[in-house]
């Protein structure tokens, strides 16, 4: 099967920058923030970021953090 790049999930994220997303990393820690920047790893940057534990507690705030794209489990665009 031919590789669709209009289903290409950068393509997601590019139309994301500036706005609010959230990220579920695999050990269940979730991140909440402005999206500011990405490569093509989907390591992420964040601004103005929250920091939410197992229980969704927010735990810590972020001026701006970076987020490695190998413990991303998914990400949930238009995060409010």
């Amino acid at each position: 099967m031919a590789y669709n790049n209009s289903r290409n999930p950068l393509r997601a994220l590019q139309k994301k920058i500036d706005n609010n997303i959230l990220i579920r990393l695999k050990d269940g820690t979730e991140y909440k923030g402005k999206l500011k920047e990405y490569d093509n790893f989907m390591n992420v940057i964040l601004t103005d970021a929250s920091e939410f534990n197992k229980e969704k507690e927010e735990t810590n705030k972020f001026e701006e953090i970076f987020v490695r794209g190998n413990n991303v489990l998914f990400i949930i665009p238009d995060a409010e």
